[in-house]
């Protein structure tokens, strides 16, 4: 098998690295950050009482997205995406594909800074304009990529084990309320709602193919797979506890409400003196949001110096922010918006750049025997 000149390692601008553990924990929050926040009432809305099975059914779609990602990346270890797609498929063609990457994690990233902002104008400030939000978490942001992707991840391994504490403890204070009664009967409507379910969930997890942005600063790199698929599997039993709103609320009332997680905190009792823990808990997902942020904007960034050869990425921060903070505000006026967006165009858009992109370029890899044999 023929292997690929390397060189592209030599404009990885990053010199930073990582550990294999420490990408498994960044895959996590970049998925688990806002996947159970508004998810639950779109599959609810879509699944109805059988959204656990379209969680099931998402890990299944998930593996296979994964194993053609890492299949892709360790044919090409000491390059991202952005490098060796140029390779396989010609600076013309491959240039595009790496450029159409970057806008795809650039529209993330925006949607995440809405996300945000929406989580707390709806809760907790509904007089504050959104654009607050936005800036102050930009700034922010820019701070922390600034700083680099070991910066980051350090960061992360503070905040991921306290989101997880959250988490557990959701799950735990809302299962003497749920009604399992109300997952009955399985499949009414047959397997065609489960599995568009499963898709516009996957469509989300599937934006762990970041890690072909990632990979050439993982040391430990015959580990990523695996600590992949655990990852997957962890994130498939942190949905679960998202779908138990359904329980809680009904499928019908779940698939109306905006925020379902916030309605699960709010709705668990821990006594008379235990009360407004859905500030602690917004504040524990808010720190999420924001580090799922960094890790976008810092792919954005770093993606985009390495298209135009700069030998730096630091000054693209700040014009990547501002267009992002405005994409934010005007992508859409109301979560209405946002929804019909999610339910409509996301998978689809999601799964051509996240699935059928890397596929294609593994394919041809192998066709032509480029690169290492993964």
């Amino acid at each position: 098998m023929q292997l690929v000149d390397q060189g592209g390692g030599d404009n990885l601008i990053e010199k930073g690295r990582i550990s294999s553990r420490q990408s498994a924990m960044l895959l996590f929050t970049l998925v688990i950050s806002t996947v159970d926040v508004y998810l639950p009432a779109m599959v609810a809305g879509v699944a109805g009482r059988d959204a656990w099975i379209t969680v099931i059914l998402a890990v299944l779609y998930a593996f296979i997205i994964w194993a053609v990602a890492i299949g892709l990346a360790s044919r090409f270890p000491r390059q991202t995406v952005i490098h060796y797609s140029k390779e396989v498929l010609g600076p013309i063609l491959g240039g595009f594909i790496g450029l159409l990457l970057i806008i795809f994690f650039f529209f993330v990233g925006a949607g995440v800074t809405r996300m945000l902002a929406d989580v707390m104008v709806t809760a907790f400030m509904p007089s504050t304009p959104l654009v607050v939000f936005t800036t102050s978490v930009m700034l922010v942001a820019s701070y922390a990529v600034f700083s680099g992707l070991e910066v980051i991840a350090r960061v992360n391994e503070i905040m991921l084990p306290l989101g997880l504490a959250a988490l557990i403890f959701v799950g735990f204070g809302s299962l003497p309320q749920v009604d399992f009664g109300r997952y009955l009967p399985l499949m009414e409507r047959g397997l065609g709602p489960v599995n568009w379910g499963s898709i516009i969930l996957v469509s989300t997890v599937a934006e762990i193919v970041i890690v072909l942005m990632l990979y050439p600063y993982i040391n430990g790199q015959t580990r990523v797979g695996v600590n992949g698929l655990w990852v997957l599997l962890g994130l498939g039993a942190a949905m679960q506890i998202g779908v138990l709103a359904i329980g809680l609320f009904t499928a019908e009332v779940t698939a109306a409400m905006n925020f379902p997680a916030l309605e699960m905190v709010r709705a668990i009792r821990l006594g008379a003196f235990m009360t407004h823990l859905d500030v602690v808990i917004v504040a524990v997902w808010v720190g999420g949001i924001f580090l799922k942020l960094a890790l976008l904007y810092y792919v954005v960034t770093l993606g985009l110096a390495q298209w135009l050869g700069l030998s730096s990425y630091q000054s693209l921060l700040a014009p990547v922010g501002i267009w992002m903070v405005i994409y934010s505000l005007f992508a859409y006026h109301s979560i209405a918006d946002f929804w019909a967006l999610e339910l409509k165009v996301f998978p689809g858009y999601s799964l051509f750049h996240t699935f059928l992109i890397p596929l294609f370029l593994l394919v041809v890899a192998w066709v032509r025997g480029w690169g290492a044999k993964g």
